[in-house]
């Protein structure tokens, strides 16, 4: 039986990329292990069930009421008998001029600190600056304007970037801010209504007008931190390819038009979360286990970084609650001066390319292995690396979803004031190379953000920390804090078993 439709919303705008996006398909690429999604023309693009997939995700997590979110989005009984289609109808966005870059991953072995056996992937990515259209309808019936409203929140926080697309959202991709939008509403439930929408013509909204306080949602509760540092010695992560005259190059993104170097979400996730594990282990005097995926298997770091999925694991953990992007840096580069780099293929031309690319004090450094037992250059282990030195970078920025820690919530910001705190005293050194002394930084401010906080939690509404001396902090919050940290570490002490 079809429904009754009394108007439709046609929302037309275009989702600016404020980090790399992913979203997985097949494009016939062997050389990249999680290649992008294609659709027949060989375009970029993404789905719009991906689409759906993440706006319906954002309306789960800011407590809309399951009705209301199946009358929206559709549903179908559990015994296929009831349900019906979505009234939000989202179109397939293709992505035009976009060049893709690969990103490789790789995991570090807790025990040897070195790269973990079969644990090396590729993945390709659509820049930051990537700008993907946006279509979608919204077919209203005739019982209320609940679909309209809560439409319009939706695309409040579009535009405000709370919403990711794709894969690896935790480790820095798919944030996205929407931008040139326009709403225009047909009107279906009356003869001139639909006239005037044969005729081309309709009713232009302004998306103030649509919110209804009334109906505001409650945006789940969550904490952003914004790290502001630098370097105090090289800093880099490894591209995959090699120059010509110098043999490790550092990984650079493009943005808009020109490329930069860049310092992955997943990079300083990685080294964060190393760390985590570290203090938890410590604390609950834990070993390290030998499989490399079993090492990641440690309670209240899984709940704040992530689990992996399994096929008998029936928990509903997966994706973690801190959410961490990528961090690139203040040098603007053209992509042909960056190849110059590239192809250089002396000493002097290195060093002129550099110096037009305005990185005079970028240096080529050599390294060489000594052989134990001769003590000299152990034979084909010299090699060079293009070390950035003088470079300023942006803030760091990480975001805590509070939702989703439930009510390890305290246990989960106390362990990340402690990885704050470590980050701040350079027990954590980030990117590449750092057991040679390269990744070493300094902290200058932490900034931290609140929204919808308990009452336990105000402070962190709005507070900084200078050189990132979280001594600063609150004694009422941080002794909530500790005695929760306590708490938690005491619930992972074996029960022993009563004599």
């Amino acid at each position: 039986m079809a429904r009754k439709i009394r108007a439709r919303l046609k929302v037309i705008g275009t989702l600016v990329a404020q980090s790399p996006i992913h979203v997985g398909g097949m494009d016939g690429n062997p050389q990249v292990d999680l290649a992008l999604a294609t659709n027949g023309q060989g375009q970029y693009y993404i789905p719009g069930t991906s689409l759906a997939g993440a706006l319906r995700g954002w309306m789960q997590q800011s407590f809309v009421n399951k009705n209301i979110l199946e009358t929206l989005w559709g549903f179908q009984d559990e015994n296929g008998r009831g349900g019906h289609a979505s009234f939000i109808l989202i179109e397939d966005a293709p992505i035009q001029g976009a060049i893709a870059e690969i990103r490789d991953g790789v995991g570090i072995n807790r025990i040897w600190g070195t790269a973990a056996e079969q644990v090396k992937y590729d993945r390709a990515i659509l820049p930051k600056g990537s700008k993907i259209p946006l279509d979608i309808t919204l077919d209203i019936d005739s019982k209320s304007d609940d679909g309209k409203t809560l439409l319009a929140q939706l695309l409040k926080a579009l535009e405000d970037g709370d919403i990711r697309l794709g894969a690896a959202k935790t480790r820095g991709l798919g944030r996205v801010k929407l931008e040139n939008l326009s709403i225009h509403q047909h009107n279906l439930g009356d003869r001139s209504g639909m006239l005037k929408m044969l005729q081309g013509k309709s009713d232009r909204l302004k998306l103030n007008d649509i919110l209804n306080g009334d109906r505001t949602l409650a945006q789940a509760p969550q904490i952003t931190i914004e790290i502001h540092w630098q370097p105090q010695s090289s800093l880099m992560v490894k591209a995959e390819g090699d120059g010509i005259v110098v043999d490790i190059l550092p990984l650079v993104s493009k943005i808009d038009n020109h490329l930069t170097f860049v310092l992955p979400g997943s990079s300083i996730k990685g080294a964060l979360r190393t760390q985590a594990e570290r203090i938890i282990r410590t604390v609950c005097s834990w070993q390290t286990k030998e499989d490399f995926m079993e090492q990641m298997e440690v309670p209240l770091v899984e709940d704040l970084f992530g689990v992996r999925a399994k096929a008998s694991n029936k928990s509903n953990k997966g994706i973690g609650s801190l959410y961490i992007d990528d961090c690139y840096a203040n040098t603007a580069m053209k992509p042909e001066v960056w190849g110059d780099i590239q192809t250089a293929k002396t000493n002097s031309d290195l060093r002129q390319a550099l110096d037009n690319a305005k990185l005079q004090t970028t240096q080529q450094a050599f390294h060489v292995a000594v052989d134990r037992w001769t003590g000299g250059a152990a034979d084909g282990f010299l090699y060079s690396n293009l070390e950035p030195m003088g470079v300023t970078w942006q803030p760091i920025r990480l975001q805590l979803n509070l939702k989703r820690l439930q009510e390890l919530q305290l246990a989960g910001i106390a362990l990340i004031f402690l990885i704050l705190r470590d980050l701040a005293d350079n027990r954590i050194p980030l990117g590449y190379g750092t057991n040679r002394g390269m990744g070493s930084i300094q902290v200058a401010n932490i900034i931290i953000n609140g929204r919808n906080l308990k009452d336990s939690l105000k402070f962190l509404e709005n507070v900084t920390f200078s050189n990132g001396n979280i001594a600063g902090l609150n004694q009422e919050l941080l002794k909530t804090l500790n005695d929760a940290w306590i708490d938690w570490i005491e619930k992972q002490k074996p029960v022993k078993e009563s004599e």
